[in-house]
């Protein structure tokens, strides 16, 4: 399983990453138990506490019902087993839309692991720092938009994904998410695809990712097809996963949740996962 430098599970089930309070740069941990999660940063701020709580619903999906959802996987004969193995999981949003957009950028046309070496080494050079601690943050939107390309280059981009890193970072960022937040997946999609580096799975990428459509299946990408055809008993193309996934309509984007995790439980298939699909990169 490739190590994800920015969110770190530890063997005993404890997640953390670096998150920026007011209080500065501070990891953020938490445990799940049967029924409730634990969250536990260490700051003096009051003012941190709201933040902690909003960072953990969006980027843990707390407060999302599933039931739903995991009630008919439960009794679909494909999805029975993966849904006893992946009981408790929830959808993940990344804590920025500019964190999704770089991992988006960075897993375009490569495997995870190389994906999330390049994420990693952006990360180093341009993320939060805890003092006192090798752990830092995902890369932020002000350092990158100030580097050169030479520096993001030197991460392990090609040019073109260092340019359109670089200007996706230079956008206002706050007004474009609550200008996606706004429209419905249709529109939100094809003002993504007018934003540079971003193609049609990078698109419902963001959706998912970034906004938490769980209505969006992203098309195109290989690993995930087929880790749901293994599911299904059959071998799907890429462009035919969303129409098989759009049988848990509206919680196709689980299917995927169910897809990573079925692949990153399978020795050898976590490194093709997220392949194919993306925007056309040099």
């Amino acid at each position: 399983m490739p190590q994800n430098p920015i969110d770190v599970v530890t063997n005993d089930g404890q997640w953390s990453r670096v998150v920026v309070l007011a209080a500065g740069a501070r990891l953020m941990r938490a445990r799940q138990h049967l029924d409730h999660v634990v969250v536990d940063v260490e700051t003096s701020e009051p003012a941190d506490r709201g933040a902690i709580r909003a960072l953990a619903q969006r980027g843990l999906g707390l407060a999302v019902d599933l039931e739903p959802f995991w009630a008919q996987a439960r009794r679909d004969p494909g999805f029975q087993d993966i849904a006893r193995r992946c009981a408790g999981l929830k959808p993940q949003r990344f804590a920025t839309l500019f964190e999704t957009f770089a991992n988006a950028i960075c897993c375009q046309q490569l495997s995870l692991v190389a994906g999330l070496t390049v994420l990693g080494r952006l990360g180093a050079r341009f993320g939060a720092r805890v003092d006192a601690s090798d752990r830092f943050g995902a890369p932020e939107a002000e350092q990158i938009a100030a580097a050169s390309i030479g520096t993001l280059r030197a991460a392990g981009l090609s040019a073109t994904k260092a340019r359109s890193l670089q200007a996706l970072a230079r956008l206002a960022l706050d007004d474009l998410e609550r200008e996606l937040e706004a429209l419905d997946n249709e529109r939100a999609r094809r003002l993504l695809l007018a934003l540079p580096g971003i193609g049609p799975w990078s698109a419902d990428y963001v959706l998912l990712r970034g906004l938490g459509r769980l209505d969006v299946f992203p098309p195109g990408d290989v690993g995930a097809s087929r880790a749901l055809g293994r599911i299904l008993g059959r071998e799907l193309a890429a462009a035919e996963a969303p129409a098989a996934a759009a049988r848990f309509a509206p919680f196709q984007g689980m299917v995927y949740f169910c897809m990573r995790g079925d692949a990153l439980t399978r020795s050898g298939d976590d490194a093709t996962f997220e392949r194919a699909g993306h925007a056309p990169v040099g």
